[in-house]
């Protein structure tokens, strides 16, 4: 792409003067009072701009930044800046002040700066230009319609919407408020105090400012004798009135050689109060690292082109001021300009981003998001720092301020993340709210998969997420504790042997005492409990459930004759100390307590010599006693578990068992908890909403398998099996196969 020819106009009132250079020739500045300043005092406003004649060679970039805009926004041109030790004699550079600053990273997420408005007091603007096609563009005080090469790249380099391919602004989506500064007159600061109030009632996020006092700067400069009385106060006191909804940007003098920062840019050292509403920006020029495996930069090192931050240290950052910008000479032109005049532009463009990210932050927050997120990593003479929050420090130097303007940081959490919760408090990112047992498999996270969530790091920026993400992993029931229990069970080989005379005598009663292996756990077990008998008869069956997290209960059953077959009907409770049902609440200890009841049916009749049928079920209820952390209660919560079960008696030698079977494991039914999740985030507190969150998984675990035991020598008895485990943990489609092979001796 060809760039049209620009004259760096160094324009009266000023905006491009300073000491800059050009390669297209000279620049020059004229002088008068400035109206209604105070007596005895003069100011012409400077351009901190320089443009530059140079044929536009295109590079090629990595793929992930192919756009036209971002393409044709790497530029070739000779850069000629006095006293520096790299560029006083000029020097053909090649950069990306778009790379450089990460915007890509920026606008891959898509955002746009769309919603927002940034101001600009400058020179005429060329409205009509492609960049702003679609734009509500306000313009006051431009009576007579100038457009100029400044106002118009400036502009540009804010909002420039990529159309046509030659740019794009670093908010393409916002919209502008433009002050128009004629800088062949006088400066009238009145006139300029209006704009800042005309960009607060436009709600503009910030004002940019690529002009300052011609010669002026924090050093050689009398504050009072600008600011003190007259309309020089009253713009101070507009600048105090819009800074307290927005931030004003002002850019840095193109003068090298200068060891203090333009009076304009460093206002804030005379007048404190507006620091925190406050961003000054120079030019800087960065070398860049690529990783070409990943396509991320990194800076190496950096050269300053314009004056240091100086006084302005603490709240300055720097940008790659040399742009490919819009042109004023017809709609579809483009120039290339250098200087800090189109670095401010980028920062004030990157509020208006932050601010569509961002929506409950103010813009000062807005604002130290950009400094405490300054890539500072290229230089370490640092002569400061600023805690931003609670370990939370950015360095800085008198040099390079803050850092480099670092977009892809910016936009990231800064700290530490947490979530906020209703009672006060907030649990740390990664941690779960919610916890689910295998009785729920991956219901939870499925129901809280369609919410949504925010987050909040350690600068209030606020961060939506999946509610899932606040769901822990489904548990999947550990059957080889129980296994390796029942098979170290010392009684196991007079269990099999009484069992076989059951099944080869028809005792359908004993029949109901048979012990699978590869059994389901039951509701107690699920946390841990174990049984205690109390009272054990040839029919009746009560025992204290217990485990070491001070749970409690006890199970009681009744068998009952039925001819040839038996039935055994049981009742269960217990209460579980930090769950319900296996549903807990991490982090909160036993503050939630689950009290769990259910009735439990059992069946065996003999089919024949040998040969058994056996059935049994489990149907209960579990409530809570409230909720604890994000969880607030939980409806009632219905469960059941089924099996069925053939065995066979003497199936390959005497005294063997063989036992084929099919069961679901115990799963939630019915039933939710209600979780009061933070939805919204703004003037440092969460809004939170009452969702409810499903208990029931939507597939049940279905256990299909064998089991055999034969005994191999005295009291010694070997026992194996294997159980294929569908949709396991009651997860569908996860798959899962159990085996058991051990040895029981009975001493």
């Amino acid at each position: 792409m060809k760039y049209a020819v620009g004259l760096c106009c160094v324009l009266a009132l000023s905006a491009c003067g300073g000491g800059s250079s050009s390669s297209s020739g000279g620049s020059s500045s004229g002088s008068t009072s400035s109206g209604g300043s105070t007596s005895n005092t003069s100011a012409n406003a400077a351009v901190w701009s320089q443009y530059y004649v140079t044929a536009y060679n295109m590079t090629k970039v990595l793929a992930e930044r192919a756009s036209a805009p971002f393409v044709n926004s790497t530029i070739t041109y000779v850069l000629t800046i006095t006293g520096s030790p790299i560029y006083n004699s000029g020097k053909t550079v090649t950069s990306n002040a778009l790379l450089d600053a990460h915007l890509d990273y920026a606008l891959s997420t898509g955002l746009t700066g769309k919603g927002a408005v940034v101001g600009m007091i400058d020179d005429g603007v060329l409205t009509s230009h492609q960049q702003f096609a679609g734009k509500t563009i306000t313009v006051a005080g431009n009576t007579a319609g100038a457009v100029d090469f400044h106002g118009t790249a400036v502009a540009s380099v804010m909002v420039g919407t990529g159309n046509g391919g030659g740019m794009i602004g670093f908010a393409p989506g916002a919209n502008l408020y433009a002050g128009y500064l004629n800088y062949n007159n006088a400066v009238d600061w009145a006139l300029l105090g209006s704009y800042m109030l005309g960009a607060k009632a436009a709600g503009a996020v910030a004002v940019n400012n690529s002009w300052g006092l011609s010669g002026g700067t924090v050093a050689n400069t009398s504050y009072s004798s600008y600011f003190g009385a007259g309309a020089g106060a009253t713009y101070l006191a507009d600048l105090r009135s819009y800074a307290k909804k927005g931030v004003i940007v002002f850019a840095a003098q193109n003068v090298y050689t200068d060891t203090s920062i333009n009076a304009m840019a460093g206002l804030p050292s005379a007048y404190t109060d507006l620091r925190n509403s406050w961003l000054a920006v120079i030019n800087v020029l960065p070398t860049l690292s690529t990783n070409k495996t990943t396509g991320e930069t990194t800076i190496t090192s950096a050269a300053r082109l314009s004056a240091p931050c100086a006084e302005a240290a603490a709240y300055c950052i720097g940008a790659n001021g040399q742009v490919a910008a819009a042109d004023n000479t017809h709609a579809g032109g483009y120039i290339i300009g250098s200087g800090a005049s189109f670095a401010a532009p980028q920062a004030t463009g990157s509020l208006a981003l932050l601010a569509q990210a961002f929506p409950s932050l103010t813009p000062q927050q807005l604002r130290n998001r950009l400094l405490a997120t300054a890539n500072n990593t290229f230089y370490s003479d640092y002569s400061g720092a600023i805690t931003f929050a609670p370990g939370i420090v950015h360095s800085y130097d008198s040099q390079f301020g803050m850092g480099f303007l670092d977009l892809r940081a910016a936009l990231l959490p800064i700290g530490t993340v947490k979530v906020p919760t209703a009672a006060g408090g907030s649990i740390p990112l990664g941690q779960p709210a919610i916890s689910g047992g295998a009785a729920s498999g991956n219901a939870i996270a499925a129901s809280l998969a369609a919410a949504k969530v925010v987050y909040v790091d350690q600068m209030s920026g606020n961060f939506s997420a999946p509610a899932s993400t606040l769901a822990a992993a489904p548990q999947v029931n550990d059957l080889s504790a129980l296994q390796l229990g029942q098979m170290q069970s010392g009684s196991f080989y007079v269990e099999q042997a009484s069992y076989g005379g059951a099944l080869a005598t028809g005792a359908a009663t004993a029949m109901l005492d048979h012990h699978d292996v590869l059994a389901s756990p039951d509701a107690a077990s699920l946390f841990g409990g174990t049984e205690t008998p109390l009272l054990q008869s040839a029919t009746t069956h009560i025992a204290v459930v217990r485990n070491l997290g001070e749970a409690v209960g006890f199970t009681a059953a009744q068998d009952f004759d039925l001819g040839a077959g038996a039935l055994r009907l049981g009742v269960n409770a217990f209460t579980e100390s930090g769950a319900v049902l296996g549903v807990t609440a991490p982090g909160m200890g036993g503050a939630l307590t689950g009290t769990a009841r259910s009735f439990t049916v059992g069946y065996a009749a003999p089919l024949g010599r040998g040969l058994s049928l056996r059935a049994e079920g489990e149907f209960g209820t579990a409530t809570s006693n409230g909720g604890a952390g994000m969880i607030t209660g939980f409806s009632p919560v219905a469960y059941n578990r089924l099996g069925v079960a053939f065995d066979a008696a003497d199936a390959f030698q005497s005294g063997d068992v063989m036992t084929l079977f099919a069961r679901t494991p115990i799963a939630i039914t019915s039933g939710s908890a209600t979780l009061a999740l933070p939805v919204s985030y703004s003037n440092g507190s969460a809004t939170f909403a009452s969702t409810g969150v499903a208990l029931s998984p939507s597939a049940r675990e279905v256990d299909v398998g064998f089991e055999y035991g034969t005994p191999v020598a005295e009291n010694t008895l070997l026992r194996f099996g294997l159980a294929e485990r569908v949709n396991q943990g009651n997860v569908a489609g996860q798959n899962g196969l159990d085996a058991i092979l051990g040895l029981s001796v009975t001493f």
